[in-house]
């Protein structure tokens, strides 16, 4: 074990290579770099391979069944005495259909297809199963070389497979790492047409079938990401139930920081446990920025062999042992470089763990991060201090300022301090978007005033420093940049503000149990924040910035582009906050009290329960782990109704409805009355939704209702009415995510 600190990282940062770092290798990983550089080998050297002509083969890989109806097929690049590439030429068919529903309209917005049925002549595999086994059982091979024609149909294939920045792990690594555990469970990748299949018992959600989305792309795009086949996973509730390969049970490390801006991670030493959940394994999935270079990692006592390329986020640890299920594993990870907003080492599973950091730093400089402990001087010009949070983080940032720093402290109504940092980094005179001091710190105060009403205080939190640039939210801590540009008509500074506080309640405590629950934390601040606009700046703001992210959707759809908010990560950030936005907002029209907001004099507020469910998700989510199911069941037990009818379509699909409405006012014996025909497009059959009308008398008072519209055309009517209506507000307070076009008769 490493008894020096600072020694032991003197040592390591003596070693450089190219796929990580130079160290003492075991013969192992010596064997194993030469097997994962001869798998990188460019095939138009034409290697030696073994051909047979083959018909009739059927082969099922867990979802996906490919049927080699007659060619020929090449075995090449051997590992262990086995081929890991096959290149099939001749007539074949692939067929797949998905069990998921989500998972089947994640394929159709890539692929224009909910199910796989491809005809091919060329299939490029990469395989460590006992696909080759099952091939030599029929068929005899023998020795050749890749002919030059051959070789240029598979090239296409070759691209696909070859790890590149995009990637999020090395797909040469995932191969091998199968290949010396070779079995019929293990890897098989298959490229067809635009097709890319791929099948990894080493990645949680094991099976994948990408499309090559346009022509020129570089990677292929994911479109159905499922669990095996065995683990029956059929239902949309079910995909975020993920057992995760290991778990961290919590990380304690320790950080010399350097630089004349305090900002670059001179040595860090990072102790990483880890729960291993699947049966066996001695290689171990670690990612840390590729901006930090790993110098060497640390097992028992002893340094072990890991992989890494220069720029992945991957790094595939090689045990000396195998590690059996329920098995703790003691990790010591020694990096340096310069990206302290990914500072710590992670697995795939994105459970929060406790976390315990000691910083070594330059004299005179501050670091401001959640749970900081006293500073020490140690001497040699170097300050000590520890964090210790009480909460558990998945990741964990900081934020280093080099010298003092000046603030300005408001007290909150609250009681809390608010810090407002000065930046010397911003020159006013140059930027002619710089915010002026007091409206940004009214509106940064504001936020934080209205939203501490809304939610209570921020989760142990003491004291809020709020600075101008650079880096990420955290407890405690909120990044509100100063340069922003104020445009007449919109949230402004306080639309950024409002977004960056709410972080203080929905942002790094979250612990989601997988990424497809990524756009609740994209979501929610954002509402939030809209809220603030309407409380800060009135309902036509609000509305507008509604409005601007309703019309984002419409481009999306209208360009194909449309995906389920449930596909997580796959999802881009911007879809997600912006869709995540408008199903907050629906479901707070579903919670809101019509009587109430009918009856202004009650006094009752008509969103009382869809604030009950935000304070109660808010206290949830950050407590302990939670997926989509338990966010529907939480906003049906406030609503009063189940909601599987409005979760199906607005979390598990795409795409939204198009309302053309025609409506006529009719005097009868009993008061007037108001007729109207609704046509539906866009959407299936079965899609159903309350919508909200508000019809204005001419006396000039309004009244509330909600009816239930379903299928392609429907019919309602509203009355009596005592006073004659002046008109009809379909779809008021934008109750749904909807096109509209509303005529009277």
């Amino acid at each position: 074990m490493r008894r020096c600190f600072t020694i032991g990282i003197i040592l390591c940062l003596a070693l450089a290579a190219a796929t990580g770092t130079a160290r003492a290798e075991s013969d192992f990983y010596k064997e194993f770099k030469a097997y994962y550089n001869s798998l990188l080998s460019d095939l138009s050297r034409r290697p030696p391979a073994e051909v047979a002509e083959i018909s009739d083969f059927v082969y099922q890989k867990d979802l996906v069944t490919f049927e080699f109806r007659s060619g020929k097929i090449y075995f090449l690049r051997k590992v262990l005495g086995r081929p890991t590439t096959a290149i099939f030429l001749g007539n074949g068919h692939a067929s797949m259909t998905v069990p998921v529903h989500v998972e089947r309209h994640s394929l159709f917005c890539c692929s224009s297809d909910s199910v796989v049925a491809e005809d091919f002549e060329v299939c490029f595999i990469r395989m460590s199963d006992d696909f080759d086994l099952k091939l030599r059982e029929k068929y005899e091979f023998e020795e050749t070389s890749l002919a030059w024609r051959d070789f240029n149909k598979a090239q296409q294939g070759e691209f696909f497979f070859k790890p590149v920045l995009m990637h999020y792990r090395d797909n040469l690594f995932q191969l091998l790492r199968s290949a010396y555990e070779r079995d019929e469970d293990g890897y098989f990748w298959a490229d067809f047409n635009r097709y890319v299949f791929s099948y990894d018992p080493n990645r949680a959600e094991e099976v994948e079938m990408a499309f090559e989305y346009e022509g020129g792309d570089q990677v292929a795009t994911a479109g159905a990401v499922l669990q095996r086949m065995d683990r029956d996973i059929t239902e949309d509730s079910q995909v975020s139930d993920i057992q995760y390969l290991t778990s961290v049970i919590d990380r304690t490390a320790e950080f010399r920081m350097k630089g004349l801006d305090g900002k670059t991670i001179d040595e860090a030493r990072c102790k990483i446990r880890l729960l291993l959940n699947q049966d066996s394994a001695r290689f171990v999935s670690l990612f840390l920025h590729y901006n930090l270079d790993v110098d060497s990692i640390y097992f028992g006592g002893q340094s072990v062999d890991f992989h890494r390329r220069r720029d992945f986020r991957f790094i595939g640890v090689i045990l000396p042992e195998y590690a059996r299920r329920g098995d703790t594993l003691d990790l010591d990870v020694w990096y340096h470089g310069r990206d302290y907003g990914t500072s710590l080492p992670f697995v795939a599973d994105p459970a929060a763990t406790p976390i315990k950091l000691t910083f070594d730093i330059p004299s005179g400089f501050n670091y401001l991060m959640p749970a900081k402990g006293e500073e020490v001087d140690v001497g040699g010009g170097r300050i000590r201090f520890e964090v210790e949070p009480q909460q558990p983080y998945a990741n964990f940032v900081f934020q280093p300022m080099s010298g003092g720093f000046d603030t300005i402290q408001v007290i909150s109504e609250m009681g809390l301090p608010l810090n407002f940092i000065k930046s010397s980094a911003i020159d006013k005179k140059h930027f002619t978007d710089f915010v002026p001091d007091e409206i940004y710190q009214d509106a940064s105060a504001g936020a934080f005033n209205y939203l501490t009403g809304l939610l209570g205080p921020p989760l142990a939190t003491f004291e809020i420093y709020i600075y101008p640039d650079s880096l990420l939210t955290m407890p405690g801590l909120i990044e509100i940049p100063q340069v922003h540009q104020l445009i007449d008509g919109t949230g402004g500074i306080h639309m950024l503000a409002g977004k960056e506080v709410a972080r203080q309640w929905f942002g790094a405590l979250v612990q989601p149990a997988s990424d497809r629950e990524l756009w609740i934390i994209d979501a929610m601040p954002d509402y939030l924040s809209l809220m603030y606009v309407n409380d800060a700046l009135g309902k036509n703001i609000f509305f507008g910035e509604l409005a601007s992210r309703r019309n984002y959707v419409y481009t999306v759809v209208e360009n194909d582009d449309d995906e389920p908010l449930s596909l997580g990560k796959r999802v881009a950030s911007t879809l997600r906050t912006a869709k995540g936005v408008w199903v907050i907002h629906m479901l707070r029209n579903l919670m809101t009290d019509l009587e109430a907001l009918n009856n202004p004099e009650s006094r009752v507020n008509p969103d009382r329960n869809f604030l009950r469910f935000i304070r109660t998700l808010s206290t949830t989510i950050n407590n302990q782990s939670f997926t989509n199911t338990d966010f529907i069941e939480l906003a049906e037990r406030f609503c009063g109704e189940p909601l599987d009818w409005f979760f199906h379509h607005w979390l598990y699909r795409s795409d939204f409805p198009e309302y053309r409405v025609d409506y006529n006012i009719e005097r009868r014996d009993d008061g007037f009355h108001i007729g109207a025909n609704v046509e539906m497009e866009g959407m299936g059959e079965d899609f159903t939704m309350p919508v909200i009308m508000r019809v204005e008398g001419r006396d000039g008072q309004s009244t509330y209702h909600r009816r239930l519209l379903s299928g392609r055309a429907s019919q309602f009517e509203l009355g009596p009415f005592a006073v004659e209506p002046k008109e009809m507000q379909f779809n008021e307070l934008w109750s749904v995510l909807s096109k509209d076009r509303v005529d009277k008769k």
